[in-house]
């Protein structure tokens, strides 16, 4: 995914596995007006498509809905004055778990898919999807620093240049990372903190981006860099996190100014929340490049996102 013109060499690990399966009923009901299509096949917003993509699990936009169990669901409404409009009249009657109120959207706890079609068919909801798990990915030792001629890049101070990492954390303190008033984070969890890392994946990919270069370790594609970092803690300490965690921490990366989005981790399928959200970025003319690579398991399957 690209969005702007700006971009940084970096090295990262990244794959939105798809193993999700979607529910038909809800896929021909709500997701067209981010990439779908109608009940009868009919495309929106000018995308090209056909019937036979309502039945591809793969579709960018399909939902992720699991039947006959309690699970939580980002639920986004069509526009502020819908999302305003519940939240004064119906926040209390609901479980909420987590607000997006910048895409007027909400995570409610439902009892099962059943209940989570009897929201998407409302006319004030836009969509309805699993809040999906979200993990991290196998790591492996950082190579290929003199392939991207890492050690030849330069920073050039108050370039403004900022890179976000969205992981389980970043170790503060490790002594082959950087540890400055440039370090930044965020946690959009209840428990945790970004500086902290229980699982020490966050901590492997912030050193494959920035280990500095100290005779300790490794050194990091910016290693000769003094450059600022943003870290958003989208995976917890156990190594897993939410789309609408994911999603937050992808959100206060933009806000924090940064220019490239690093995200080392995997899990679900296609999301309509995320490629809503990229959207708007797009439609906003958002520079920010957000960076996502094949993985380490050499599959030929589709990924996102």
């Amino acid at each position: 995914m690209y969005f702007g013109h700006t971009a940084i060499s970096t090295l990262c690990l990244l794959n939105f596995g798809s193993f999700a399966f979607a529910d038909k009923l809800l896929r021909n009901r709500k997701l067209g007006d981010v990439g779908g299509l109608s009940g009868n096949g009919t495309p929106r917003n000018g995308l090209p498509g056909n019937k036979d993509e309502e039945d591809d699990p793969r579709r960018p936009g399909g939902p992720n809905l699991d039947f006959g169990q309690e699970a939580d669901y980002i639920v986004v409404f069509k526009d502020e004055s819908s999302h305003s409009s519940f939240s004064q009249n119906e926040m209390a009657t609901v479980n909420s778990v987590r607000h997006l109120s910048f895409m007027n959207g909400e995570v409610i706890k439902l009892p099962n898919a059943q209940a989570a079609q009897q929201w998407a068919e409302r006319d004030d909801v836009l969509f309805v999807e699993k809040d999906q798990e979200v993990r991290k990915l196998a790591e492996e030792v950082p190579y290929g620093i003199n392939l991207v001629e890492a050690l030849n890049i330069d920073y050039v101070a108050g370039s403004e240049v900022k890179a976000c990492i969205i992981d389980t954390g970043y170790g503060r303190g490790h002594p082959d990372l950087p540890n400055n008033n440039l370090i930044t984070g965020f946690n959009p969890y209840g428990s945790g903190e970004w500086f902290v890392d229980g699982d020490g994946h966050g901590t492997h990919v912030a050193g494959t981006m920035a280990a500095v270069g100290n005779n300790i370790g490794v050194v990091g594609v910016t290693s000769k860099a003094n450059m600022p970092l943003h870290i958003g803690k989208g995976l917890e300490d156990n190594g897993s996190g939410t789309t609408s965690g994911v999603l937050a921490a992808m959100r206060d990366c933009v806000q924090s100014g940064a220019k490239v989005v690093n995200m080392s981790l995997g899990g679900g399928g296609p999301s309509s929340a995320v490629q809503s959200f990229l959207t708007g970025l797009e439609n906003d003319g958002t520079n920010v490049l957000f960076v996502a690579a094949a993985g380490n398991g050499g599959s030929s399957s589709y990924s996102y996102p």
